[in-house]
């Protein structure tokens, strides 16, 4: 093949100015769309409810924290070359997204995040964390949705009532369980048994 390769083959996996795509390239995107699809959540979750509602921007925040964590393990699994953790979070979103039909197009990077992890080959030793903290961002969200928060309001301009709200001690949880996900997924070390990436130049 020579140094430089098959041309064609090369184009097929680079982008403008010839910059390679990489596995890990693509395990990036997918993390970062899984985090702006979460960052979207918190102000559809903030501008849908009524304008009397007492949800603010703290419960909006909570609500879509477990999302943005798992996005945040995934990113980090990748810089780190961890696979457990990229699959750990496409694993988490896969329950998480079928909550609404706007989260439904989170499926497809937690698909690709779950895809590029088995590429890399994942240990089932190195599983054990990684499980954890899918568990508790998915129980996070749980505890969020599925606890029973009913309210009434009633402000000069009228009344109103929600069948189950977000509160104060939810969305803190929420943050919590994201951010200790995150911290966790920066503390364990980094995988050293899995699959080294062929090279573009090989």
């Amino acid at each position: 093949m020579g140094k430089y390769g098959n041309p064609k083959s090369h184009a097929t996996i680079s982008l403008a100015f010839g910059r390679p795509v990489t596995a890990d390239w693509i395990s990036k995107v997918a993390s970062l769309a899984i985090v702006a699809g979460g960052i979207v959540l918190v102000f559809v979750h903030y501008y849908a409810g009524s304008p009397d509602d007492p949800d603010g921007w703290l419960s909006a925040v909570g609500f879509a924290a477990p999302f943005i964590g798992a996005g945040l393990v995934a990113l980090t699994g990748t810089i780190r070359s961890h696979a457990g953790l990229m699959l750990a979070a496409g694993v988490a979103i896969l329950p998480m997204s079928l909550l609404s039909i706007v989260l439904i197009p989170l499926l497809i990077p937690a698909a690709v995040l779950i895809v590029q992890a088995t590429n890399k080959g994942v240990r089932l030793s190195s599983l054990l964390i990684p499980a954890a903290i899918a568990a508790g961002l998915i129980g996070a969200l749980a505890v969020i949705v599925f606890h029973q928060d009913p309210t009434q309001w009633t402000t000069p301009e009228g009344s109103g009532g929600s069948s189950n709200i977000v509160t104060t001690t939810e969305a803190v949880f929420g943050i919590a369980i994201a951010v200790a996900a995150v911290a966790v997924a920066v503390w364990i070390p980094a995988d050293p048994q899995r699959r080294p990436e062929p090279h573009a130049d090989s």
